[in-house]
């Protein structure tokens, strides 16, 4: 570690130590902790990488790589949310200086920041522990470098050069038509790998940890890397009003971590350690574990079992019907069962005890097909319908995307000639064309299955002179959130059933009238909207 100048005058030693940085260093062995008394405190960890963390504010103001510094003109290298005006910053070195613990606390807001680093080892090891309800309501690191530098990160996600603005002010569009956002460069947390930016023989990635505090479940996803041209942007979210699904969760989130690299993306490894040194975080060994079975119709889908509490969330996918979900808080939380992304089955209770497995069994199958005619399948997700496999990363705006719009479709087209989403003032009402060869006595049940909605966006149907009753579409959750535009159908899945008479069809060709409705209104892609999951026909 190298203090600054006046660091070294008034560093303030453990027998004469301020009460604040007393409470950093508790229950923590072998270490030499100081109080804030310098601007900055500095650490190199002597294999090309050095960093500075104000003391004022408790943001990181440098991080430098092989003596270049990689931060972005102006900004900082690394902050929780957008930064703070003020902080009670503390250090704590161990092993003769060879690793140090920085913690930096809010106490307005309840968040403590805390940065670890060691020698002969470039990665930044963070933790952010968040005691209250934030306002606004995220919560999230990012470190914001060099563009000049960092030159490769994901295409979809670099918004620099862009020449107009779609929607809101994180949506844009290049003169050709094509778009970009910030939120094109995620991933499913139960994907998520490493990501970040290189280039000129530097690398900069986030290690996003188990996410086991993280809100949404094993199939959320929210913005990692954007490049703007002024700085590339990388992020980790704790949480986010981005349809979001669960509250935040409060406690110690992480750990996670900041690493710099030579270029390549980093390996993925065990952060157990730093439970001697970040407080409140639990060891492996004292944490538990869940391992069971699950069985079902999955319809050849990939089974996952996911958790959820207050004290985390957490999943493992299903091998050869078993599964096994390891270094889980102790607590008590709800078990789920998905096929696909399509929870099915009943829910389960589990109370998980350190140090123990509990066992548990699933069970759950997926919707039974349509008989009469099905388009998707039952998983959760819109795929096989059309734009699906764009939409992660491409606005329904984008010339890129296929059309939206067309006078009518055919059941026996197929999902590929179908939208995967029906939005109120742009493709609604859409006409599906069926054949019947002779129409059930009781005539049919249409279910229409849905993976997410904005501004209350629903189905309702028409056939003939019959329409659907309102009853028949009620209202769905309200997430508050844009969903589709900003590269997700991820959201709460809802099945609609519609009670179609015999007497509003007919033997031969039939034409189903699809429309949104909502007492919500908007423009083109934001008006309200809904994105298919499955649509099934069976006699009544």
């Amino acid at each position: 570690m190298t203090p600054s100048p006046t660091r070294k005058r008034r560093k303030v030693l453990a027998g004469g130590i301020a009460a604040a940085a007393v409470l950093a260093g508790a229950g923590l062995l072998g270490g030499q902790p100081w109080a804030n008394a310098a601007s900055s405190i500095t650490f190199d960890t002597g294999a090309g990488v050095t960093f500075v963390v104000n003391t004022t504010n408790g943001n990181l103001t440098s991080l430098k790589h092989n003596g270049t510094e990689l931060t972005a003109s102006g900004q900082a290298a690394g902050q929780f949310e957008s930064g703070w005006s003020s902080a009670t910053v503390t250090g704590q070195t161990f092993n003769g200086g060879n690793s140090i613990l920085v913690s930096a606390t809010n106490a307005s807001i309840g968040v403590t920041q805390y940065y670890f680093a060691r020698k002969n080892d470039n990665t930044i090891y963070l933790a952010t522990n968040i005691t209250k309800a934030l306002n606004p309501g995220e919560a999230r690191f990012i470190t914001r470098l060099k563009s000049s530098l960092l030159t490769t990160s994901p295409v979809a996600a670099r918004t620099a050069g862009t020449t107009s603005t779609v929607e809101g002010s994180d949506v844009f569009a290049f003169a050709s038509g094509q778009t970009a956002s910030k939120f094109y460069s995620s991933q499913r947390l139960i994907a998520q790998t490493p990501f970040g930016a290189s280039g000129n023989g530097h690398g900069a990635f986030i290690i996003p940890g188990t996410n086991d505090m993280t809100s949404g479940g094993p199939f959320f996803r929210d913005i990692e890397v954007n490049d703007t041209g002024t700085a590339v942007n990388i992020t980790h979210y704790m949480f986010s009003g981005h349809q979001q699904t669960e509250a935040l969760r409060l406690g110690l989130h992480g750990p996670y971590a900041l690493a710099i690299t030579d270029g390549a993306a980093p390996a993925v490894h065990s952060m157990d350690f730093l439970s001697s040194f970040i407080p409140g975080l639990l060891a492996n060994a004292q944490r538990g574990g869940v391992s069971g079975t699950a069985s079902g119709s999955w319809n050849g889908l990939r089974a996952t079992v996911g958790l959820a509490g207050p004290t985390g969330q957490y999943w493992g996918q299903v091998k050869s019907g078993q599964f096994v979900i390891g270094h889980v808080k102790p607590g008590t939380y709800t078990a789920t069962l998905y096929a696909g992304e399509l929870a099915v089955g009943s829910t389960k209770t589990i109370t998980v005890t350190g140090g123990a497995t509990t066992t548990l069994a699933m069970t759950g199958n997926v919707p039974a097909a349509g008989t009469l005619f099905q388009l998707g399948t039952f998983d959760g997700t819109p795929a096989g319908f059309r734009n699906a496999d764009k939409i992660e990363t491409e606005h329904p705006s984008d010339s890129r995307m296929a059309p939206w719009t067309a006078s009518s479709y055919r059941v026996s087209d197929g999902a590929a000639k179908f939208p995967m989403a029906e939005f109120k003032s742009v493709n609604s009402p859409m006409a599906l064309t069926f054949t019947l060869a002779s129409v059930p006595a009781n005539g049919v049940r249409l279910r229409i299955a849905t993976t997410s909605s904005f501004a209350g966006g629903r189905p309702a149907v028409t056939v003939g002179s019959w329409s659907s009753p309102s009853s028949a579409s009620p209202a769905p959750a309200n997430l508050d959130s844009r969903n589709v535009t900003r590269g997700t159908w991820r959201g709460i899945n809802t099945t609609y059933t519609f009670a179609i008479p015999a007497s509003a069809l007919k033997s031969g060709s039939n034409t189903l009238s699809i429309a949104t409705v909502s007492g919500s209104s908007g423009a083109t892609f934001l008006s309200p909207n809904f994105i298919f999951d499955a649509l099934a026909l069976d006699p009544a």
